[in-house]
């Protein structure tokens, strides 16, 4: 999903991926309960970055299971905190 200035997905793979491919986080809401989705920067690389990873993309392995970590340390901390 687009906004003007952000991209929002509640893929946390998908999410992984475009940070290991440079797009930065600018937030993680909680748009339902208990359901978070992640606000991300340039949504016109985003979309790009869509296709390539809906076929099939590669990114290295550990940088992406680190940025799963990150994301997911910040999806506890925002049922923590509400920060």
């Amino acid at each position: 999903m687009e906004t003007q200035n952000s991209y929002k997905t509640d893929d946390l793979i998908f999410a992984s991926y475009l940070l290991t491919q440079g797009i930065k986080l600018v937030n993680v809401i909680e748009d339902q309960p208990r359901h978070f989705a992640f606000v991300l920067t340039d949504p016109t690389k985003c979309e790009q970055l869509k296709i390539k990873y809906l076929n099939n993309a590669s990114a290295p392995v550990r940088n992406l299971i680190s940025q799963r970590e990150m994301l997911l340390s910040e999806i506890k901390m925002k049922n923590q905190y509400g920060k």
